[in-house]
């Protein structure tokens, strides 16, 4: 169903020779539906009609080749996606010596990881005591709050899997002190690694940058799912940081780069950075929830390139994977700082929204952040009365809930009538800064789930941290208990939950206060009843969703 047309190859390779682009020049990938062209900067300006520049990402000093624009015939208008200026990858030696400075660089027309803000707030030397389960989050305020169950045997046909890239690596010592104290019968239990090309893990860079996201990811994860076995999906080598591409590709061979089984032959025509054991190509099979925390700048790519890779997306939800992916938490801004476009000033307090990618692809789930209200007269908090959105003033800056409107996404028909109200709601507010989104995008986040103070262990201390980070893996566990619960029924994986969630929003805890903001709006998008754009549908109610999917085939 995805494959180029029958004459998508040969029109390119027409076009190419009357062009003056030797074959020799040109490889293919497995399935013939991408073409590497090895070309001089020069040959590709007068290919592509275009004029390349440098450009110095401001925060990270990466360096790439790039055009703005380029021309091909009208012709192929239907054979060609898009193209991309590949340049060799950089490698990496050492160990950086300061923990601020990120993994080594990646090639340029990959992506290059921006992880979530997560925010330190509060450290101690010891375990923490009873929760108060208003201020701060643990496993039982999670387990209470979303009235999750801890005794869902595991289907042995089940599996979860968690995204992270090479360099950044999960603690063993750190997972044995959090479940000495949160989920004893783990203590010495470790996350299987599945690796793709080459999938690093690092023990001697120690620091935020490197273990914090990966010790969040899984200390939660396996505590939650437990006896689940919960697999890291570790992508990228020493030399190379992996990303979504990595991954997609080891998920769909026919995704891949140009790696073929003519490597095994002629070496030397392998990519910058691969070899025969470090480039996976439909070597993975994708695991039955995939958790993903981890976003990019919607505006950093070619509306094509982010439409070919929301499609793989799609095939892993057909093939009955559940995506979720976090939202980020720079409320209506993106990227590893406060990116806005067209932002004048460049400081985040401007110009219009930025959405963030993956969470804008239709086929994914993707989740935002509530916290809880501090209490009345309440002595319990639970989600009907006492969670708001997510936002959160650490470090002199304001962490908010992302959420928005795509601006390359159109609404997919699953959520056209929720959006539809959520304007008519909000009508008179989101008037006055139309200008600012896309009223036809796709509008996330879909979910939601508790972001604020989460307890874990981390270079051996506990701490508290906060984010979507922290709300994407336990959304995807509630998935992957209920998917063992449907097994063990003989029924298959829920897979794609979407149209699900939607059509039946009474499963969630409708969340009708707080907002996010950004790009000097303040506040953006409000949280209402039904959809809104900071906390979707509403937080987890594991009872209610798990009646609701058993009753299905």
């Amino acid at each position: 169903m995805f494959e180029p047309k029958s004459n998508a190859v040969s029109e390119v390779l027409k076009w190419l020779g009357e062009s003056g682009v030797h074959q020799s020049h040109v490889k293919f990938s497995y399935a013939g539906d991408h073409l590497l062209l090895d070309l001089s900067v020069r040959e590709a300006t007068l290919l592509l009609e275009t004029t390349f520049h440098h450009q110095t990402h401001q925060e990270t000093g990466q360096e790439q080749i790039a055009c703005q624009h380029y021309y091909i015939p009208e012709s192929l208008a239907e054979s060609i996606d898009y193209i991309l200026a590949v340049s060799p990858a950089p490698t990496s030696t050492d160990c950086p010596q300061s923990s601020t400075v990120p993994p080594p660089p990646v090639p340029t027309h990959k992506q290059i990881p921006r992880q979530q803000i997560v925010l330190n707030d509060e450290v101690t030397a010891s375990a923490p005591l009873p929760p108060n389960c208003f201020v701060q989050t643990t496993l039982a305020c999670l387990r209470n709050l979303y009235k999750i169950s801890n005794d869902v045997l595991p289907h042995p046909n089940n599996s979860f899997g968690v995204f992270e890239p090479a360099w950044i690596s999960w603690l063993p010592e750190d997972l044995d002190e959090f479940f000495t104290h949160q989920q004893k019968n783990l203590v010495g239990h470790r996350p299987k690694v599945s690796a793709v090309n080459g999938g690093y893990l690092q023990r001697n860079c120690t620091g935020k940058v490197w273990n914090q996201e990966p010790n969040l990811d899984f200390e939660y994860t396996m505590a939650l799912t437990s006896p689940q076995e919960v697999t890291n999906v570790q992508v990228g080598s020493y030399e190379q940081v992996g990303n979504l591409n990595d991954m997609l590709a080891a998920f769909d061979q026919y995704y891949c780069d140009p790696i073929d089984s003519r490597h095994k032959k002629y070496p030397e025509s392998y990519p910058p950075g691969c070899n025969a054991t470090t480039c996976d190509c439909g070597s993975s099979s994708p695991p039955k929830v995939l958790s993903i925390s981890w976003g990019w700048t919607e505006a950093g790519f070619t509306s094509n390139y982010l439409q070919r890779q929301c499609l793989e997306f799609l095939k892993l939800g057909l093939m009955g994977t559940t995506v979720v992916v976090s939202v980020s938490d720079h409320g209506t801004a993106s990227g590893g700082g406060a990116f806005c476009i067209d932002d004048i000033e460049g400081n985040g307090t401007g110009g219009r929204f930025s959405p963030t990618f993956p969470s804008s692809c239709p086929w994914v789930t993707s989740v935002g952040g509530t916290q809880m209200l501090q209490p009345t007269n309440l002595q319990i908090p639970t989600a009907t009365t006492n969670e708001t959105a997510f936002r959160k003033f650490v470090s002199n800056q304001t962490a908010s809930s992302g959420g928005g409107f795509s601006n390359v996404f159109l609404a997919p028909p699953y959520q056209i009538p929720n959006v539809a109200v959520y304007k008519d709601i909000e009508r008179s507010h989101l008037d006055r800064i139309q200008d600012r989104f896309s009223s036809t995008g796709r509008g996330y986040p879909d979910v939601a789930a508790r972001a604020d103070d989460y307890w874990i262990v981390t270079n051996g201390t506990w701490k508290t941290v906060s984010g979507t980070s922290a709300s994407n893996p336990v959304f995807a566990s509630i998935i992957t208990l209920i998917n063992s619960e449907r097994m063990h029924a003989g029924k298959g994986p829920v897979g794609f939950i979407n149209p699900v969630l939607y059509s039946n929003p009474d499963m969630l805890n409708d969340i009708v206060t707080g907002a996010n903001q950004g790009c000097g709006i303040d506040p953006a998008f409000r949280a209402t009843h039904g959809w809104d754009a900071v906390t979707g549908l509403g937080s987890p109610d594991y009872e209610r969703m798990r009646r609701l999917f058993m009753s299905l085939p």
